[in-house]
C-alpha cells in the first residue's frame, strides 16, 4: 500500500491505497501555503498516522505519491514552475523527504496529470490511451495523456496550462500577467470581479451574493435571472472555446472535464458538445466528452497508481 498526498489550494487530501486502486482511508486537512512545504508535510505525516492508526504503519508502505499544483520534474522529485502556490517548494528535495522520514520511495506530479492519471486508470478514461482532461474550479488545469504516456514537452509544460490559454484578445489581465486567459475569463476566482463589472449588475439578484460561485450563477440562472444567464452563456462558450482549441492542439479519442462546476454538466456538456461539433475540423462525435468519474479520489488514485509503477514511466 502507499500514502498518496494531493495538495491543493485550500485543502490537502491524503489516502492509504492499495495496488489496483482500493482505497482503505481517506482524510484531509486545510493547506498551510503560508508555511514551509516540511511543515506541512510533517502536518499530514502525524494526522495520517493519528486518523489511520490501526490501518498501517510507516513498515507496511512501499511508497509515498505527492501530487502538487505546480510544474514537477518527476525525475528528479523537484518543484520546478515559475507559479508556485507553496514557495518553499522550490526549494525542496521531496525525495529526500520521503527517504528520511518514511524509508520509501517517493512519486511525484503535477496534480492536474496525477488527476488524469486517475480517471486514465479507474475513472472515465478507462481503456482510452489519448485523453485531455480539463478541471474547471477556483482555477482551469489540464493535462494530456497521447499513447498512453503523459504528455509533457522539453520543458516539462505541455498540456499543462489550459487555464493561462488566452481565448480573448481583448480581454482582461490574468493573475498571471497575461491578458484573457481562460481562467480570468471564466474560472471562480475571476467571478466576483466578472459579475463586480457587469453595468446592470443592481438589478439582479447576484447585486445580493457576496462570495459569488458558480453554483449561485447557474441557480440564479434558473431561477430566470437575466444576468446569471447571460453570464452562464458566457462562460460556457468561454470553455466550449477552450475545448475546441484543445482538439486542434492534441486530438485526442476524448476529453474527461471536471471541477466544481461539473456538478452542471447536464447543461454544461450538451453545450460544449454543440460547440465541438460545430467548430472541430473532425465529424461530430469523433472525440468523446465525458465528465469526470472519480471526482473526489482522482488525485489521489493517480498518485497510487504512478507510485506502484515507478519503473514504468509513463511520459
Amino acid at each position: 500500500m502507499v500514502l498518496t498526498i494531493d495538495f491543493g489550494g485550500t485543502r490537502v487530501k491524503f489516502g492509504i491505497i492499495e495496488k489496483g486502486g482500493k482505497v482503505i482511508a481517506v482524510d484531509q486537512v486545510r493547506a498551510l501555503p503560508e508555511s514551509s512545504i516540511e511543515d506541512n508535510l510533517k502536518m499530514i505525516s502525524q494526522q495520517a498516522l493519528s486518523s489511520f492508526k490501526g490501518q498501517f504503519s510507516a513498515h507496511s508502505l512501499s511508497g509515498i505519491g505527492i501530487a502538487l499544483p505546480s510544474i514537477v520534474d518527476t525525475e528528479a522529485g523537484r518543484v520546478v514552475s515559475r507559479y508556485v502556490k507553496y514557495t518553499s517548494a522550490l526549494e525542496f528535495d521531496f525525495a529526500d523527504w520521503a527517504g528520511r522520514e518514511w524509508g520509501v520511495p517517493l512519486a511525484m506530479e503535477n496534480d492536474a496529470r496525477a488527476a488524469l492519471v486517475g480517471e486514465w486508470q479507474y475513472g472515465a478514461g478507462k481503456g482510452c490511451n489519448d485523453i485531455v482532461l480539463l478541471t474547471i474550479g477556483t482555477g482551469v488545469g489540464s493535462a494530456v495523456l497521447v499513447d498512453g504516456k503523459l504528455f509533457k514537452g522539453r520543458h516539462l509544460l505541455a498540456g499543462n496550462l489550459a487555464g493561462h490559454m488566452s481565448i480573448n484578445v481583448n480581454g482582461g489581465p490574468c493573475n498571471c500577467g497575461f491578458f484573457g486567459c481562460l481562467e480570468s475569463e471564466a474560472s471562480t476566482w475571476a467571478l466576483p470581479s466578472i459579475i463586480s463589472k457587469q453595468p446592470r449588475l443592481a438589478e439582479s439578484s447576484l447585486s445580493k451574493i457576496t462570495s459569488p460561485q458558480y453554483s449561485h450563477l447557474f441557480e440564479e440562472a434558473h431561477k430566470g435571472d437575466a444576468l446569471a444567464g447571460s453570464l452562464v452563456e458566457q462562460s460556457m462558450r468561454a470553455w466550449g472555446t477552450a475545448v475546441v482549441n484543445l482538439i486542434h492542439a492534441y486530438d485526442p479519442e476524448m476529453i474527461i472535464i471536471g471541477g466544481g462546476v461539473m456538478r452542471q454538466e447536464q447543461k454544461i456538456l450538451p453545450y460544449i458538445q454543440r460547440m465541438v461539433d460545430q467548430y472541430a475540423w473532425l465529424p461530430p462525435g469523433t472525440t468523446r466528452l465525458a465528465a469526470a468519474m472519480q471526482v473526489d479520489y482522482a488525485g489521489l488514485l493517480g498518485m497510487e497508481y504512478l507510485t506502484h509503477n515507478l519503473n514504468k514511466p509513463t511520459n
